[in-house]
């Protein structure tokens, strides 16, 4: 069993956005998943990217604007968004307080890419 606080975790931050790494091969030994609390501060985004990895949201706190592929919609609290692999994907926050969601991601990021998002601190 691994249990992590969400306070001792690797963090990622950039443009207003915080991202704790909770389950990771390097972080727990996880082969086949990727788990990430993010915390998006008002008018915090993500841009908009793709990768090979699927993922998928579960808006714990807030709103935003979700776009996946050609579609923009709303989302909030306790929505559910399903990204599919190398589709381009991004969110805006558009509420008045933080934006948090729990992403999961299936295969991994990797090793390689998982240290250069969340360096290692020694």
């Amino acid at each position: 069993m691994h249990i992590t606080n969400v306070k001792n975790t690797r963090k990622y931050s950039r443009d207003n956005i915080i991202s704790h790494l909770l389950v990771s091969e390097v972080s727990t030994g996880s082969k086949h998943i990727t788990t990430t609390l993010v915390e998006m501060d008002i008018n915090g985004f993500q841009n908009v990217h793709s990768h090979c990895t699927e993922q998928s949201y579960f808006i714990i706190e807030g709103k935003g604007l979700m776009q996946v592929g050609n579609e923009e919609c709303e989302v909030g609290k306790d929505d559910s968004i399903f990204i599919p692999s190398n589709e381009l994907h991004g969110l805006k926050n558009t509420g008045t307080g933080k934006l948090i969601y729990l992403s999961a991601g299936s295969p991994p990021f990797g090793k390689e890419q998982e240290i250069k998002l969340w360096p290692i601190e020694n």
